[in-house]
């Protein structure tokens, strides 16, 4: 199959410009309200649901037009080949239909993720918060294996919480990125190429003992209380100190270990139990 049929683009960026250009607060809510779809899948986290609060972050970014043009433009041209670059990883050939990526202005939040949009997993990808064309295509190579390895295992159906399938679908993404682009440090994938995360990766092999003993405590957990200490940079009453995000590096070690005997293929396909039970054995070595 064609790169090309292995994905879809939205790009609300345009829409975004040619909106800020008109003078009035209702501009903001003419750009959402002309993607319905787009905006239901941002409130899903609450994130969205403060209307002041989304036009004040977008109105602030209404100075940025011609940066902004150029990312989307930048993201528009590295699509393809990292969509393909990982269809290709997983082996995955367009079955369900092509990736859907919106490339979108957000709030100055988040640079990327996946989630569901119409039913089915969907890359996003937020022009404001994106780093340079050689790192975005870190991102955009990490999110699009999210995307295609919820075509084969239905991740979407997964705990959004769960602490256990979190380390595997995190691990497993970021050795696809490690694997389509080797030779850099692993702080490099763990944080899609920013700067400054060598001091976190040592902290974390510092901790190392703590840290497993704490992941295995909570493997079972499926709440965000619990979640949060390993995977997102919010503060957790649960962290105790414990580096943020340090589950993705837990995540990254096991699935590298399981990949002495699997394939990343194979691994797209499992479904929970096997990955729970794989994972539940990997975690004492």
């Amino acid at each position: 199959m064609p790169p090309t049929d292995l994905l879809l683009v939205r790009d609300l960026v345009p829409d975004f410009l040619a909106r800020a250009e008109r003078s009035g607060p209702p501009w903001t809510s003419r750009y959402l309200a002309g993607h319905p779809d787009v905006v239901r899948a941002l409130r899903r986290d609450g994130g969205w649901s403060d209307a002041a609060g989304v036009a004040a972050a977008l109105d602030g970014l209404r100075g940025r037009a011609t940066e902004l043009a150029a990312r989307a433009e930048t993201v528009r041209a590295l699509l393809p080949g990292g969509v393909a670059a990982v269809a290709d990883a997983l082996g995955w050939s367009g079955d369900g239909g092509p990736v859907e990526c919106v490339v979108l202005v957000g709030r100055n939040q988040a640079n990327g993720w996946a989630g569901e949009l119409n039913g089915r997993y969907a890359l996003f990808l937020a022009v404001e918060q994106l780093g340079p064309p050689e790192d975005l295509d870190l991102l955009v190579r990490h999110e699009a294996a999210h995307v295609v390895h919820d075509r084969g295992a239905a991740i979407r159906d997964w705990p959004e919480y769960g602490v256990a399938n979190a380390l595997f679908t995190e691990g497993l993404a970021t050795q696809v990125t490690a694997e389509l682009d080797p030779g850099r440090p692993d702080e490099e994938y763990l944080w899609f190429g920013r700067p400054g995360h060598r001091q976190w990766l040592d902290e974390c092999r510092r901790r190392w003992p703590e840290i497993l003993r704490r992941v295995r405590a909570d493997f079972d957990a499926t709440d965000v209380e619990h979640h949060a200490p390993y995977f997102l940079m919010r503060d957790s009453p649960l962290a105790d100190g414990l580096p943020k995000r340090c589950g993705y590096l837990v995540g990254l070690t096991v699935v590298r270990h399981l990949r002495r005997h699997h394939s990343l293929r194979d691994l797209v396909t499992w479904p929970l139990p096997r990955v729970r039970e794989e994972l539940t054995a990997a975690l004492p070595d």
